[in-house]
């Protein structure tokens, strides 16, 4: 891990006219702490990882994102926040370069095996004020087999670009290729969330922080679902990054969302291991009933919105049936275990309320059994994942 950013030396600028590649020489660079404790060349230690898609609905992996990493002296692979801040933007424009190249060769190799995955990829948003970034990325294209209309271009925030007019230009112009243009890490930050209602971006990619911490603070589950529901509004795809256990896909497939990725699915890999683990991939065994206290929650918190319209409606029969039907409920009583008994107690006593008084409005029951039930149920969910990591 680096820590010491000043530490830091032997950057060079890279010089580059518009609209045409960047050449080795003029990116070359070499990056090293005092006393070459470790250090790394620019480009020739770059690797491409690849980490895969999983589509829940098809069962299948549809797609592959091309990471960079950079191998140091010591052999250590470094991660993308420990070189990315050192780069000048030339050098990152080579680096996305790269990615694209080295996943469009995947691509091929697989379509050779008859396996059609899609290609995702970073790209700085700053270099794309270059007017000729559109020719530049159909002259990779130019000489492959790979269509456009099989390419996502991920863009980070960094810079002022995505704030500007010309964006919505340049975003436009490479959607007219026929690419994808995905928004990364979403709920990061609050300016990205103001950025969508303007840019014209077909995917969006939530944020892994917030997913892999989902067995640990349920409550992000609303989160989440608001994320699936504000993709569909727009009429893009949301991609679930951070998907990291086997209880968190139970989860998030509970809240109907399609495209995940993460280490449940599995780590980025270099090109070869790769393709061996797309040929022999088995998917997960994700059922349409959940098989997690975590996914019998996500069912449950998915169903809300319902739930709430009955309350709003003042339909107590129907809101009866409905609680009556909950998949949270059914859970715990095919899984017995020390949370199940609070849980539903809480619910029977307000089914039989809802019975003895038909007449009378169940928004406060309801209120008052959801808080009792939340408490409940995240404490045994923190508890589970403990259980689960061995501590």
């Amino acid at each position: 891990m680096i820590n010491d950013i000043t530490a830091f030396q032997g950057f060079m600028r890279a010089c580059k006219a518009p609209g045409q590649a960047c050449s080795s020489a003029s990116l070359q660079a070499v990056f090293s702490l005092p006393g070459d404790k470790l250090s790394w060349r620019f480009p020739e230690d770059v690797l491409a990882y690849f980490q895969p898609i999983y589509s829940v609905y098809q069962e299948r992996i549809v797609a592959v994102e091309a990471l960079a990493r950079v191998r140091a002296s010591s052999g250590e692979v470094l991660q993308p926040m420990q070189f990315l801040p050192f780069l000048t933007l030339d050098q990152r424009r080579e680096l996305s370069r790269q990615m694209l190249v080295a996943g469009i060769a995947l691509l091929e190799t697989l379509d050779a095996e008859g396996i059609s995955l899609d290609l995702s990829f970073n790209v700085d948003p700053d270099f794309m004020e270059d007017q000729d970034c559109v020719p530049c990325f159909l002259g990779v294209l130019g000489s492959t087999t790979v269509s456009p209309q099989r390419i996502t271009l991920e863009l980070l925030e960094s810079g002022d670009f995505l704030q500007g007019d010309i964006a919505v230009l340049r975003l436009q112009a490479l959607r007219d290729t026929g690419a994808q243009i995905a928004l990364d890490d979403i709920g990061s930050a609050y300016s990205s969330l103001l950025r969508l209602k303007n840019l014209p971006i077909q995917k969006i990619k939530l944020d892994q922080e917030l997913v892999r911490d989902l067995d640990r603070e349920p409550k992000i589950m609303a989160f989440l679902q608001s994320m699936k529901f504000l993709a569909d509004g727009l009429g893009a795809t949301l991609i679930v990054e951070g998907v990291e256990t086997l209880t968190i896909l139970d989860a998030v497939a509970q809240l109907h969302q399609d495209l995940v990725q993460g280490y449940a699915i599995s780590r980025p890999m270099p090109s070869d291991a790769f393709l061996v683990f797309v040929r022999d991939y088995v998917c997960p065994l994700v059922g349409s009933k959940p098989g997690s206290l975590l996914g019998a929650y996500a069912a449950h918190v998915l169903r809300r919105p319902l739930m709430h319209s009955l309350q709003h409606d003042h339909d107590t029969v129907a809101l009866t049936k409905f609680l009556e039907n909950c998949p949270l409920l059914e859970y715990l009583r095919n899984h017995p275990s020390p949370v199940s008994a609070p849980v539903l107690d809480a619910y029977a006593a307000l089914l039989r309320g809802a019975r003895d008084l038909p007449h009378v409005p169940l928004h406060q029951q309801i209120t008052e059994a959801e808080l009792q039930l939340q408490a409940i149920l995240y404490d045994a969910i923190r508890a589970a994942r403990h259980d689960v990591l061995g501590g």
